[in-house]
């Protein structure tokens, strides 16, 4: 009895575990059915049920269909081809065949529909017919791409009899070639530029056209079903990518080119297999879908392999299933599975669908024996709807600014922003949550002042107060307002009152400075009075002095209120680098010109690079290239003061930084480097601050300046040993000898003293230099080298004391004695081309000095008869003869 208890209660453990994993099960079940229901789909379905398609299944049943660009063609069991636009209205039908239409091909420009048939025949119409008869069934045909547009008419067709047959027209008539045989029936056949491609028993084949060759053969899967039990399915996705489905297996071929070189002999197209996909259902259509594949997917119980099986149950029809338009994306993974409800689906097998597309890419279109549906794209319309069913209001607005950014005539009316917008803002009110709509409101009422009003006021009826906008408390509708909706009032396309916008400026005067002033900055001033604005925030500064926001709010309201002189004192004040700007802009000159040092203080402060103030003493020895002349004065405060002479005086300008040498000097070289001539009283003074902050500049000061004291300029110079500028300036002041012996004592540089000897062009001051040099060999030497028009070389050599040793004499005779040679031969080798020239141009004109001269008798000033013949007139040394003159006169007829 307890054995048998422990059985029963063991028992009933087991049956409660069953129970809670069906629960479980059923848990899962219902919310896969949720999400399923929660995910949108990405194609909408219609039947195509106008008359020229109803008419074809009351008394016919459809068994072939080829979409092209302009129109569809629908082949039947009885032969009959169908012709329709893409709503299914009949444009022409003809009976082609007296069976079964297999197939349909359609050249590129839609001139020309083939088809194929059981009957034995191809047919090809539109403009002309050619029937082709080969006495066995034909399941698959296709047409030459370039049909219309080639006298050779190639068709290419398969079936039955296991022979892959290109037919061409010629000048007798037509010509078969078979391409390929023995391999079985051929029952899909695709052609695309040159490349055909061929199903039979053996697999997937394909040939190139321009070599007549195969290029590739693709085998079948080893455990794949009977060949001929399901059709193979082919498309190309582009002019190199094949997809190909074959009952449950999906390949994806790559036509190539094979790198030169390679392989000798073989094509220059291979095939490679980039992707091989297995499936759980029969595939009975595949088309490209945008970068994904989209399948038409019959899905089975199970598939009988047995080619021969004498079971009666295994030999019974079974009853068919709903077919299904399954997407894959490119990494094999289904997103997307819709069963079609296809009437009469009970009595078909995968091979009675058929899928066809548009080139286009977005209709798709199923056809079974007695129905007719097209798969859309599903538009943004479709989208947005789906979206609004859900309450999904964000994503459906979201998604309606991103199509109306596209094209906003492609929505429908309900479906725009606007609409859309009111819903979510209503949904939103509904839900009191205040912050989200008064974010939305920017982008759903745009530049609709009506609206705007409306949901201000609707925000303000609310009385809500948003945290962070308003500092203190908020006891009414005004204040709620202006906390919850300032951040996104309409500031550019749309304008509201001007009241709303300076209570905004007064909230944040009286709240937040900063916001205040930023606010100000982003504002048009043209939405508020900038002078009521001004007069608030300058009686709040007269208790705030000092305060950088308020002045900064200042500047802008003045600028706004078109009082730049009332404005310019706060932007000198704050340093503002559009400060030189607004002078410009307003021709503020007469207000600056008594500004000057703080212009240039200004100036100073916007320099980043600065360490110091401009304003110090030099160092005692300055190097070159020191910090001092690296001061910018090509500054826009130093420009505008430079350029602008005639508003401020340079006389004016010096008066103010004479206490500030730095300044003035660098107001000075700018001004100089401006133009010359201006300033140019102040060039003496300008000769000191040179030799303090830039010693470097003063040399060429010098040279272009003529409006300064030369000896007040080489007692600067002396004083400071500028040993260069001294030369300079005593060879103006005509003191040649002094200033050569500067530079041979002090400077000892023999390249220089030879320089300025020339410069001067003196033949006193050439002696002098020799007479210099003679102890100082280096010199002699530099000399040596240095010989030519100026220096006679046997004088200098001859002045030469004796046993004064100098390096590099013999070198330097040496060079004068080649350079001496070389003259010669120069001279020489022009005077042998100069005769030579002389020689010919002497021939020349000797030669066209004897040249005979054609004239008449009037020109040639001398009484000639005229006869018969032609008279002749002799001309040597260019003297005329009269014929008259000569004895034997020759005459040409």
């Amino acid at each position: 009895m307890d054995e048998d208890e422990d059985e029963d209660e063991d028992e009933d453990e087991d049956k409660d575990e069953d129970e809670d994993k069906d629960e479980d099960e059923d848990e899962d079940e219902d919310k896969d059915e949720d999400e399923d229901e929660d995910e949108e789909p990405h194609l909408k379905y219609q039947r195509i049920s106008a008359q020229g398609v109803a008419d074809i299944f009351k008394k016919d049943a459809a068994s072939a269909i080829l979409v092209s660009d302009r129109f569809m063609v629908i082949g039947t069991h009885w032969g009959m081809v169908h012709v329709m636009d893409f709503d299914g209205n009949e444009v022409k039908k003809y009976r082609a065949h007296a069976a079964t239409v297999n197939d349909i091909s359609v050249d590129l420009d839609g001139e020309h529909v083939g088809t194929a048939s059981d009957d034995g025949k191809c047919f090809c119409t539109t403009g002309e017919i050619v029937v082709i008869n080969y006495m066995r069934p034909v399941k698959c045909v296709a047409l030459d791409p370039a049909y219309s547009r080639r006298a050779s008419r190639q068709v290419v067709s398969g079936g039955l009899a296991g022979q892959l047959i290109l037919y061409e027209k010629g000048w007798f008539g037509g010509k078969d070639t078979v391409l390929h045989a023995d391999a079985g029936p051929i029952g899909a056949l695709t052609w695309k530029g040159t490349l055909v491609a061929w199903a039979d028993d053996m697999g997937v084949k394909m040939h190139d056209m321009s070599i007549a060759k195969q290029i590739t053969f693709i085998d079948r899967p080893l455990d794949s079903p009977r060949a001929d039990l399901y059709r193979c399915r082919m498309c190309w996705r582009s002019d190199s990518m094949l997809l190909i489905g074959w009952a449950d297996c999906i390949k994806v071929a790559v036509v190539k080119s094979r790198p030169l070189g390679q392989q000798p002999g073989q094509p220059t197209l291979y095939v490679e297999i980039i992707s091989v996909i297995k499936t759980d259902f029969i595939i009975s259509g595949i088309a490209p879908y945008g970068s994904m594949t989209l399948l038409l997917a019959y899905v089975i119980d199970e598939y009988d392999t047995d080619e021969e099986t004498s079971d009666p149950e295994r030999q019974k029809r079974k009853s068919g299933s709903l077919p299904e338009l399954r997407i894959l994306d490119v990494d094999a993974e289904e997103i997307s599975a819709d069963a079609l409800m296809m009437s009469g689906y009970e009595y078909y097998q995968p091979n009675d669908y058929s899928l066809e597309y548009a080139r286009t890419g977005d209709l798709f279109y199923v056809l079974s024996p007695k129905d007719f549906v097209v798969a859309k794209s599903r538009t943004a319309d479709d989208h947005i709807a789906w979206l609004l069913s859900r309450q999904r209001y964000a994503e459906a607005l979201s998604s309606a600014q991103e199509e109306e950014a596209r094209d906003s005539a492609t929505l429908a009316p309900q479906h725009s922003v606007e609409e859309i917008g009111q819903t979510y803002l209503t949904h939103l009110f509904e839900q009191e949550d205040y912050g989200t709509a008064a974010r939305w409101c920017p982008d759903v009422l745009k530049t609709n002042n009506l609206l705007w009003e409306q949901w201000i006021f609707a925000f303000a009826a609310e009385d809500q107060i948003k945290a962070g906008y308003c500092r203190n408390s908020c006891t009414n509708a005004r204040n709620a307002l202006t906390a919850t909706i300032i951040p996104y009032l309409p500031t550019k396309d749309a304008k509201l009152s001007s009241t709303v916008y300076e209570m905004v400026l007064v909230h944040f005067l009286n709240t937040n400075h900063e916001m205040l002033l930023d606010t100000l900055q982003r504002w048009n001033s043209a939405l508020y009075d900038a002078h009521n604005v001004a007069v608030a925030v300058e009686d709040v500064y007269q208790h705030a002095e000092g305060n950088r926001n308020l002045m900064e709010c200042l500047a802008i309201l003045y600028v706004a209120e078109h009082r730049p002189e009332r404005a310019l004192e706060y932007y000198l004040r704050l340093g503002r680098p559009d400060t030189l700007d607004l002078i410009r802009e307003h021709n503020l000159f007469a207000e600056v010109q008594n500004k000057v040092l703080l212009l240039m203080e200004f100036d100073q402060l916007q320099s980043t690079h600065s360490t110091k103030p401009l304003d110090t003493e030099p160092p005692a020895n300055p190097p070159l290239e020191s910090d001092a002349t690296k001061v910018p004065t090509q500054s826009e405060a130093v420009q505008l003061l430079v350029t602008n002479t005639d508003a401020i005086p340079v006389g004016r300008a010096v008066e103010q930084l004479r206490e500030h040498k730095k300044l003035l000097y660098v107001y000075l070289d700018a001004l100089f480097k401006h133009d010359p001539n201006t300033g140019f009283e102040q060039h003496n003074l300008q000769v000191d601050l040179y030799a303090e902050y830039a010693p470097e500049k003063l040399l060429p000061f010098l040279r272009i300046s003529n409006s300064y004291s030369l000896e007040k300029a080489y007692s600067v110079c002396e004083e400071r040993d500028f040993i260069p500028e001294m030369v300079y300036l005593l060879g103006r002041m005509g003191n040649n000898q002094k200033a050569l012996a500067l530079i041979i004592d002090q400077l000892g540089d023999v390249h220089r003293a030879i320089e300025f000897a020339k410069e001067q062009n003196d033949a006193d001051l050439w002696d002098d230099l020799l007479k210099y040099s003679m102890d100082k060999p280096v010199f002699i030497k530099g000399l040596l080298e240095n010989v030519g028009s100026n220096l006679d070389p046997v004088r200098l050599v001859s002045l030469i004391p004796e046993g004064l040793v100098i390096p590099g004499l013999k070198e330097a005779l040496t060079k004068i004695l080649q350079d001496f040679g070389l003259q010669l031969s120069l001279q020489n080798d022009c005077s042998k081309i100069l005769s030579a020239h002389i020689v010919e141009l002497t021939h020349k004109q000797i030669s066209s000095q004897r040249r005979g001269i054609l004239c008449s008798r009037k020109s040639a000033h001398v009484h000639l008869r005229v006869g018969p013949l032609l008279i002749v007139l002799a001309v040597l040394d260019s003297r005329g003869y009269d014929m008259s003159c000569v004895r034997r006169p020759i005459v040409l007829r």
